[in-house]
């Protein structure tokens, strides 16, 4: 028998066993929470419901899988102290930009600089090149120009003022930018030019002239209120590695990344080599850090996958080996980085605090495969127990990718609340 939707606005303090909610609200977007568009965000009602139910003003907030910082956020719009970790700089980029408010004078310059930096007869080539082997496939000749144009201005910027909340802020503008005038379909993603949908790129002036404006006004509508704090304190959730916090976070809240279904690598590829952090030179080497990666050499997929000790997942690697080698290893690998991340929130957490976990279950080469499930039991063989376990429909979650079987389509996330019990 499946369990009723229940249609609601703000998830309800007391959640029952196995609700399903259908989140009606479209007020997704507020503060900076509307700050670039990022892939496979989770909506901020569910951090809010954790913090505002488990959490005071001043406690330690974690997210491990920080990504464009929803749960830091609204760590901070409730004057707590946002912990974030990420291994991508545009991630930390984004998360430290969306946590920290602008003085007037600050809000000031910004507005001064986007009135003036396309001014007329003010742009010029610059040095700087994307590393993107096929740029001229991606951007036009004149936002070619006007993007290494305003990258230079951006750097200049700092070197006058040296002011990182400036010089963060107007490189997230920039970032945001990017998709915007490129050729890249803007309702995947995953960066690719339609050959059937031709995209009339928006100049780069005008894109960033727009953007800069409206996240102005964002912040300035925030401008009286006080906030917390947040900071990037690891780059891999699988050694995190930070003693002053050992035994004081009074909640975790993460959505750690699908299982073969999404590569964000990939995905923000074009701003990552505009930001010159990555570019097709040495973007293998991020996508190997990626927890859920597919790079995994044929030496080690050749071979059947061992046994992880779980009769489930023993069960499903087995079928999905006899179908697919590869994403066999790519599904254990997944379930041993979460194993190890498990491990390194546990030690931040204080005793009988909660972990709040967003998790969507996988379909992968035609076999279902229940995450939750299995995390539920991995999290208890480290010291975690489960408090409770809802669910919500996914609604205009910027994940429309067809992966031919591979990777699944998610339709509805899982939210597991555990609790700290061990050590």
């Amino acid at each position: 028998m499946k369990n009723k939707l229940v249609q609601v606005e703000e998830i309800p303090s007391d959640v029952d066993f196995n609700s399903v909610f259908e989140i009606t609200t479209n007020n997704v977007s507020y503060f900076t929470h509307g700050f670039f568009k990022y892939p496979c965000k989770f909506i901020p009602q569910i951090p809010r419901w954790a913090i505002l139910k488990y959490t005071n003003e001043k406690d330690y907030v974690l997210d491990t899988f920080a990504g464009s910082g929803t749960t830091l956020v609204e760590a901070v719009l409730h004057k707590r102290y946002g912990l974030g970790v990420d291994f991508d700089k545009l991630s930390q980029l984004l998360c430290k930009t969306k946590t920290t408010g602008l003085s007037q004078k600050q809000i000031a310059y910004i507005d001064n600089f986007n009135k003036n930096v396309f001014k007329k007869g003010t742009i010029s080539p610059s040095a700087f090149k994307p590393d993107l082997h096929n740029i001229h496939h991606w951007f036009s000749r004149n936002n070619i120009i006007q993007l290494s144009h305003l990258k230079e201005k951006i750097h200049k910027v700092y070197l006058r003022i040296k002011d990182k909340k400036v010089y963060n802020f107007l490189l997230v503008c920039f970032a945001a930018t990017i998709r915007k005038c490129s050729y890249a379909d803007d309702n995947s993603p995953k960066p690719y030019v339609s050959s059937r949908f031709i995209k009339k790129p928006l100049m780069a002036r005008e894109a960033f002239t727009k953007v800069c404006s409206s996240y102005l006004k964002r912040i300035d509508s925030f401008k009286t209120k006080k906030l917390g704090r947040a900071m990037i304190i690891a780059e891999d959730a699988r050694n995190i590695n930070a003693p002053k916090y050992a035994g004081k976070v009074a909640l975790a809240v993460t959505s750690p990344p699908y299982i073969n279904a999404f590569d964000y690598v990939r995905s923000l590829r074009l701003e990552n080599a505009w930001l010159d952090y990555y570019g097709d030179s040495n973007i293998l080497k991020f996508k190997r850090r990626q927890v859920g990666t597919e790079i995994i050499p044929s030496e080690i997929y050749c071979h059947k996958t061992k046994p992880t000790g779980h009769r489930k997942l023993d069960s499903l690697l087995h079928q999905i080996y006899k179908k697919d080698r590869k994403r066999a290893h790519i599904v254990k690998k997944f379930f041993e980085d979460m194993d190890s991340t498990l491990i390194e929130v546990h030690k931040l957490l204080k005793n009988k605090s909660h972990y709040v976990m967003v998790i969507g279950a996988n379909r992968i080469r035609g076999i279902n495969i229940p995450t939750h499930e299995i995390l539920i039991d991995y999290a208890i063989n480290r010291g975690f127990k489960l408090h409770n376990l809802f669910s919500y429909i996914i609604k205009n979650r910027y994940l429309r990718i067809p992966r031919s079987g591979r990777g699944g389509i998610i339709k509805r996330d899982w939210v597991i609340d555990f609790i700290k019990i061990n050590g």
